[in-house]
């Protein structure tokens, strides 16, 4: 449930430690985080054989001494469950040391989460199908029946809208003081499903849940049809008027996102993630924005998930070679190129969107050329690298050394 990326960046970023590589990784030994930013979606066969073996192990020589460098791995567990696996390469006591700590807080916050939700949901038969919805590999059988038992079809298209909150705890409330802030918050987020569920756009077929503390899902319901290009624009136009709501809530700032549609109900859980996948990739690429359309981060999103060997192929070796002497990029020339191509190749088109002398940009671009051989005015490909480049190494804020 919370194996998703914002958690896990959280989870590395607290436990990174001097030169350890830790990898956490889902069921199938894909690494969904990592302090090896290059790893991440590639698969660990560390993980492999501890998701095979489901027990801890140190990978290493026992006769060497204890400051080796081995591999340290233990899965990971949900509600007894396998879900994943925590790998820490260092020292081998350092190792051991940090992998377990990273285990015991991962499956803790798993287990509280699961906590909280049996203990706020038990009595609502929609909350409990829509949180058996939202499962990775959900009883079928059960859900089938539970849904029609609330005349819910299951045959429905389906896909799932996820709003991720920030509460304002500084400027609403007065914590130092403890003027009833938890509770307010929790009143807070009832009043903002409440509202959501009278949304216009949503039907009886359609569920409004609360995920986690911070986190509203809503399973949104479609009549199946072969062609999907009227039901995203109709997404999109529900997820505008979500967010006209939220914004009546001054106590707290969000990022709404859906994911992709799905038939029946085993996949849902899939769209989840994928609406989660964007809110995190749109809040770092757009802070200013709270509704995340995909193709308004398009290449953001596509950066984020570049296969490894792209990256230590192409967008590396063209990063060192744009590098100056004190290891900073030169911003002039990479925003230079971006607006270039943001603007269809026109020099016409990029002086006058963003006030450069023509001149000035054929120098510049000529300039990439001779140190990268990019020609993104003659080359699309060349021009699909360059963008690729300046959103990597915005991601990255390698900007400066």
């Amino acid at each position: 449930m919370l194996l998703n990326f914002e958690f896990l960046d959280y989870i590395i970023v607290k436990h990174t430690s001097g030169d350890l590589i830790i990898h956490i990784t889902n069921e199938e030994a894909q690494i969904l985080a990592s302090t090896d930013i290059k790893r991440r979606g590639t698969k660990s066969s560390t993980a492999q054989y501890i998701l095979q073996v489901m027990q801890p192990a140190t990978i290493g020589s026992l006769a060497q001494e204890a400051g080796f460098r081995v591999a340290y791995g233990a899965p990971l567990y949900s509600n007894k469950e396998l879900c994943g696996s925590v790998i820490v390469h260092g020292a081998k006591d350092a190792a051991f040391r940090q992998g377990e700590l990273i285990r015991v807080s991962i499956e803790s916050a798993l287990d509280y989460a699961l906590y909280s939700q049996n203990r706020e949901q038990p009595a609502d038969p929609i909350a409990s199908i829509a949180r058996l919805l939202l499962q990775d590999k959900p009883d079928t059988g059960k859900l089938l029946s539970m849904m029609n038992s609330q005349e819910l079809d299951p045959s429905l298209l389906r896909t799932v809208i996820c709003i991720s909150l920030k509460f304002h705890q500084t400027s609403y409330f007065n914590i130092n003081l403890n003027l009833g802030y938890q509770s307010s918050i929790e009143r807070l987020r009832a009043e903002a499903v409440t509202r959501l569920k009278t949304g216009r756009y949503l039907n009886s077929q359609d569920m409004v849940y609360l995920y986690n503390e911070n986190t509203i899902a809503i399973i949104k319901s479609f009549i199946p049809a072969s062609d999907h290009t009227r039901v995203y624009p109709a997404l999109d136009n529900i997820c505008q008027d979500l967010e006209k709501t939220l914004n009546e809530f001054s106590a707290f700032s969000f990022g709404i996102a859906y994911g992709n549609l799905s038939y029946g109900i085993a996949e849902l859980n899939k769209s989840l993630n994928e609406a989660l996948g964007i809110i995190s990739i749109g809040q770092r690429a757009r802070p200013n924005e709270r509704r995340f359309v995909l193709e308004h981060i398009l290449f953001d999103n596509v950066c984020h998930y570049l296969y490894p060997q792209i990256i230590s192929k192409i967008i590396e070796p063209a990063i060192a070679k744009l590098a100056k002497k004190d290891g900073s990029i030169p911003e002039e020339l990479i925003s230079c190129a971006e607006d270039f191509v943001d603007n269809c190749m026109s020099f016409s088109k990029t002086s006058n969107n963003h006030l450069i002398h023509r001149n000035t940009i054929s120098t510049r671009l000529e300039k990439i050329k001779s140190l990268t051989g990019l020609d993104p005015a003659n080359n699309f490909r060349d021009a699909f690298i360059v963008k690729m480049l300046a959103t990597y190494i915005r991601q990255h804020d390698l900007w400066k050394p």
